[in-house]
């Protein structure tokens, strides 16, 4: 098993990027390993909606497993999807800026020994993903790594 934590402040307020970075349908505008995310149940956005999410080389099919708006979001995969995953992103503001703590725990299926150099290429590109994030919604436009770009 691989966890790892990463911290990003944004300077927008609390309600935009909560609506923002829990719309699962936004991840692909900053996070170049997305290509699409689609609602798979009558509900979404509140918890135990599902969700199928096209990655560059698999997909997933997701659910929300928690959700306190303006507070965090716990997004699951569900089996058989792999790798397992276990995604808390907290919400925390102060004046106009937003503080976001985003906490990840993957079913590695590699040697142990290799276990920490995964979670370390994990945690990296994760935050590159959340400085896209920070990029789209404090500029309202931004280049992912792949070269899509997105605008809001």
């Amino acid at each position: 098993m691989v966890e790892f934590e990463n911290k990003i402040t944004i300077h927008r307020s609390i309600g935009e990027v909560f609506s923002f970075a829990t719309d699962l349908g936004s991840i692909p505008k900053w996070n170049y390993y997305v290509l699409s995310v689609s609602p798979t149940s009558e509900i979404s956005g509140t918890i135990g909606a599902t969700y199928h999410q096209v990655r560059k080389n698999d997909e997933q099919n997701l659910r929300i497993a928690g959700l306190e708006r303006n507070r965090s979001i716990v997004i699951e995969t569900i089996p058989p999807s792999k790798p397992e995953l276990r995604r808390e992103m907290i919400f925390e503001s102060e004046a106009e800026m937003t503080h976001i703590i985003d906490r990840w725990r993957l079913e590695v299926s590699a040697p142990r020994i290799l276990q920490a150099f995964a979670a370390n290429q994990a945690r990296n590109g994760v935050r590159e993903n959340l400085y896209k994030l920070k990029t789209l919604l404090e500029e309202g436009r931004v280049t992912l790594q792949d070269g899509r770009t997105f605008t809001l």
